[in-house]
């Protein structure tokens, strides 16, 4: 017999609420994990003896790849947190742990200072980092779904990933800002601990933001009936592992692209000598201004026709145009400026329409865990290792061009699993919940069906 239970529908005030909470603390947990990315040449000369210099480029970007292998562990901790214990202590915590470790690595002592200690810790943290990053957007992505209605769903979880793009563009902002005031000695000797510090600040703007969340109402409701999961990482494997696996090839193509267009590319730019280290920290900031105006327009462009049309033409446009971009960045500082700006608009479209998708898939008792695991296991295959294979494929193969060719593999693998392996699901409520015409409208109740919501 089907277990019903009526959960009212969020007023236009709480999913506004929903909505500012989780981006708002997006932003700032991903500045403060990003901004490592943009200090990579100088953090490189500061916490590794390296005589070479792109040795010592490359190891600080391997740096930046071991916190993408904590993050499925990360994903696996706050998708139990989450799906066990309710979506806002997981926020709550996850939001904490970064701008905690944040702030440590701006007070870590020098290479000079204590030798290969330096590393060390900064590995450690970055590892922090990693765990607290595995159960953000999933966490965050579900909290702003449940709170929104079948009409909006993909407008109003766009917003999560706008977070995220406008948390990497404020950190290439306060970095751009630094390297053309500071002197190189300065950025050398303290300058670099500045975007590290500012994570106290944020850290607190965020817990006070997500302290005052009210819960999901369809964890509440699972809650009161007992229907809550004992293992939601054993249970998602065992009820939706093909569900999982299509989120990590979906996911791909976007870690790829985001990770080279808007964190590697600041790298790319200076090592090729195509601009300086302070402009190609503006033109990832205009690409990322680009990509964040891109997002909801996206999102509610697949609430209208849908989230496979606009995956399909996200990845499409990646694999065909990933080389050709490349190319015409090579032909000087405007084309550079340009090209980037292209990927923002494409990696745009990506990021508007593919959370909103995941949570889509998943019964309310796993949707984080569901999604934070498969997001998660994406990032170790590209969006972590993108910045050093790109860098590596370059050194190795001599061709100034080739980690396009990174992109359109991931891409590809992505166009593959979103054309043959999604089903659309636009248009229907979240697994679990019954829905009348006026819920689809944005009216007072949604029924929730608990039989098939665990």
């Amino acid at each position: 017999m089907v277990s019903e239970s009526t959960i009212a529908t969020p007023s236009k005030k709480q999913r506004r609420l929903a909505v500012l909470a989780s981006s708002v603390g997006t932003v700032i947990e991903w500045y403060d994990y990003m901004v490592y990315a943009f200090l990579a040449t100088t953090i490189a000369a500061i916490f590794f003896a390296a005589d070479n210099p792109g040795i010592g480029l490359l190891s600080a970007l391997a740096v930046f790849g071991v916190s993408f292998l904590f993050r499925p562990l990360g994903g696996i901790i706050f998708g139990h947190i989450a799906d066990k214990f309710g979506r806002r202590p997981s926020l709550v915590i996850s939001v904490v742990g970064m701008a905690a470790t944040s702030t440590l690595i701006g007070l870590l002592p020098t290479y000079v200072a204590v030798g290969i200690l330096a590393p060390i810790l900064l590995v450690l943290l970055r590892a922090v980092q990693g765990l607290a990053a595995g159960g953000e957007m999933a966490s965050a992505a579900t909290y702003t779904a449940e709170s929104s209605t079948t009409g909006r769903r993909g407008f109003d979880v766009s917003f999560v990933n706008l977070g995220l793009v406008i948390g990497t563009g404020l950190g290439a902002i306060v970095v751009g800002v630094l390297y053309a005031a500071l002197s190189d000695e300065q950025m050398m000797t303290w300058g670099w601990r500045v975007p590290f510090l500012i994570s106290v600040v944020l850290g607190v703007v965020a817990l006070l933001i997500r302290r005052h969340m009210e819960e999901s109402n369809e964890f509440e409701s699972m809650k009161s009936q007992a229907q809550v999961k004992k293992s939601p990482l054993v249970t998602t494997f065992k009820e939706q592992p093909k569900e999982v696996f299509l989120v990590t090839l979906m996911n791909l193509g976007s870690f790829a692209a985001y990770y080279i267009a808007f964190t590697y590319m600041s790298t790319y730019f200076v090592t090729q000598d195509i601009m300086s280290q302070s402009m190609a920290s503006w033109s990832s900031v205009l690409s990322l201004l680009i990509a964040g105006i891109t997002i909801p327009l996206a999102g509610r462009l697949s609430d209208k026709i849908g989230r496979k049309p606009v995956f399909l033409a996200a990845t499409g446009a990646l694999v065909v145009l990933a080389y050709p971009l490349f190319v015409m960045m090579k032909q000087g500082l405007v084309f550079a400026v340009l090209g980037q700006v292209s990927f923002g608009i494409i990696e745009g479209a990506y990021l508007g329409v593919l959370l909103a998708a995941y949570t889509e898939l998943f019964k309310a008792s796993l949707r984080v865990s569901g999604v934070a695991i498969g997001y998660n296991l994406s990032s170790i295959l590209a969006g972590g290792p993108a910045p050093y294979i790109s860098q590596w494929l370059i050194a190795n193969t001599g061709i100034a061009e080739s980690p396009a060719f990174f992109v359109m593999l991931a891409s590809g693998l992505s166009f593959v699993a979103a054309l043959f392996g999604f089903k659309e699901t636009a248009f229907k409520p979240l697994p679990g919940q019954k829905v009348t015409d006026a819920s689809l409208a944005g009216g007072r109740n949604i029924r929730f069906d608990t039989s098939l919501a665990n």
